[in-house]
């Protein structure tokens, strides 16, 4: 009789407190689960953001300093600045930082690597991959500051764009928009983490603010990283948060 008591108990199964704990235990793991990637997001977000503050304050710094413009240094400004800093080989000194050789407005010279370069000369940049830069070189993961991502961020002027196939930096009225110097967060960002970085530093929208959609360093196109309501100067654009575009964005200077 014990052992036919003995084979019941075995064989009753699941009792409702027992499913009731291990739905509770099962809800608490994926919670955490959640959760940690919520905290990653965001620590993401905020390191895109660090890099931002740490280049502008270096880039004033040298400003200050020298009373120059780092990346645009004429030969004598450059002796002047000393440090190893490389300099242009043509274009130096006339004012504007070329984004790259192919996108640049006034000059074909690339001058954007040359930016972090004399950044990090002058310690006011901790880049140790930037000093390998050398003149009119494009700027690469080799040779520039990198984002969380290992892509490059880019510095320069250049203009804006609604097209869908890409652009600089996104604006619904491009034509009324003159060129600015941007950096970039550099590509293989998510547009979720674009938004979180919009949300927390500026206004949360990819076509309006300091913080902009951008598809420089070989991020995919506005299309595949925004949605729209609306067209031309009136359109409205909010950033993808579901998928995994290659995307970029771009802080207006």
């Amino acid at each position: 009789m014990a052992v036919e008591i003995m084979k019941n108990n075995i064989s009753r199964g699941f009792n409702l407190v027992e499913i009731a704990i291990v739905l509770v235990i099962f809800t608490l793991i994926i919670t955490g689960i959640l959760r940690g990637q919520e905290l990653i997001n965001s620590a993401k977000a905020r390191n895109l953001i660090d890099q931002k503050s740490s280049f502008q304050t270096a880039f004033i710094a040298f400003s200050n300093r020298y009373k120059l413009v780092a990346g645009d240094l004429t030969t004598a400004q450059a002796s002047f600045v000393a440090n190893n800093i490389v300099k242009p080989s043509t274009c130096g000194g006339d004012g504007v930082i070329n984004f790259d050789a192919t996108n640049s407005l006034t000059c074909t010279a690339a001058e954007s690597a040359l930016v972090f370069q004399n950044l990090t000369a002058t310690n006011l940049l901790a880049c140790a991959n930037c000093m390998t830069v050398t003149t009119n070189t494009a700027a690469t993961t080799a040779n520039t500051y990198i984002n969380s991502y290992s892509q490059s961020l880019q510095f320069g002027l250049v203009g804006a764009s609604n097209s869908s196939s890409g652009g600089y930096w996104l604006d619904p009225n491009p034509t009324l928009m003159p060129a600015k110097n941007i950096l970039s967060t550099g590509s293989k960002v998510t547009a979720a983490i674009l938004q979180q970085v919009d949300q927390k530093a500026d206004d949360g929208a990819p076509h309006s603010g300091l913080f902009r959609q951008s598809s420089t360093d070989s991020a995919d196109t506005t299309a595949n990283c925004t949605t729209v309501t609306g067209s031309g100067s009136t359109a409205v654009y909010a950033w993808t948060t579901t998928g995994n575009a290659n995307c970029a964005g771009a802080w207006l200077f």
